[in-house]
């Protein structure tokens, strides 16, 4: 059988792309495929070239081709690196323009491959970006990583009527939260990245069930978060899907704050904000700063 377009394999020329921007602290990405079947309208890969250039032309989460050969290529590079002596500074973070644990990868398991070659060389540190529940088929191999591995997980709001709404392609929240609870048991490094901040019910509700459900939290917003101070997500369907759902200011950050505030004052430093809070784990590892004031 012949295999669809939007999934026609693209034999990778690397693994490791040097990384900076809102990920400074991180050394490296890591994207085992390209494109996104969730297709969340706010993702900010929308207004990347890596989607405005594809070719053949598609709507963004119509495609996701898998980057074969990726683990292999891994291998060498984590190779060099510690040859180098620079693994244990190398901080990684995958992915920033995928999610590694979408549907397709229960075909081709690139992303299980790359973990089995972090395993064989571990970097200083490994951040695993995903908002799916099959990354509990991996809970084995990301606790063979011990500290050096945390699993960030997204949950932007607690109500699923929002979710719906705004990423109707997603995993219900309900389903993240057993992976949550799940991953919690198996004893993982799990952080919840609020990100971007969708209307929630309020704050001491969503607040106690991200501490429940987590180690770490990241609280991020549209203008915080889509590297362009919201011109990006401007650019998108967002402020239409808003008004549409009566849903409010999409660009305004109070209930984002206020959410903040309260996880600060119940769990103090185990809250981050946006590009800062993303980057305090790998900071720990690279000792590379933010330039945030």
């Amino acid at each position: 059988m012949a295999i669809s377009v939007d999934q026609q394999p693209r034999p990778a020329s690397g693994a490791l792309t040097k990384t900076g921007g809102f990920l400074a602290g991180f050394t490296h990405t890591l994207q085992p495929y390209i494109g996104c079947r969730f297709g969340c309208e706010y993702c900010y890969v929308k207004g990347l070239s890596v989607h405005r250039f594809h070719q053949p032309a598609a709507a963004w989460g119509s495609y996701v081709p898998p980057r074969t050969g990726i683990a292999e290529k891994l291998r060498n590079e984590l190779r060099r690196l510690e040859e180098k002596g620079e693994l244990a500074t190398t901080a990684i973070f995958m992915s920033s323009a995928t999610d590694p644990y979408q549907g397709i990868e229960r075909k081709w398991r690139l992303s299980r491959a790359c973990l089995d070659a972090l395993i064989e060389r571990p970097p200083g540190l490994l951040v695993i970006q995903t908002r799916s529940p099959l990354i509990e088929d991996e809970f084995d191999r990301i606790a063979a990583l011990g500290n050096r591995c945390w699993l960030n997980v997204t949950l932007e709001t607690d109500r699923d009527d929002v979710r719906h709404a705004l990423t109707p392609l997603c995993p219900s929240i309900d389903r993240r939260l057993i992976t949550l609870r799940r991953a919690l048991a198996a004893d993982l490094q799990v952080q919840i990245t609020v990100s971007p901040l969708l209307p929630y019910s309020s704050a001491p509700v969503f607040g106690n069930l991200l501490i429940a459900h987590s180690k770490r939290v990241i609280v991020d917003t549209y203008t915080s978060g889509d590297g362009q101070q919201g011109k990006r997500t401007a650019a998108t369907a967002i402020p239409a899907l808003y008004e549409q759902h009566g849903l409010g200011n999409w660009r305004a950050e109070t209930a984002a704050e206020a959410l903040f505030q309260w996880l600060h004052t119940a769990i103090g430093d185990r809250v981050g904000w946006s590009q800062a809070g993303f980057a305090t784990l790998a900071q720990l590892v690279t000792g590379i700063g933010t330039n945030l004031s």
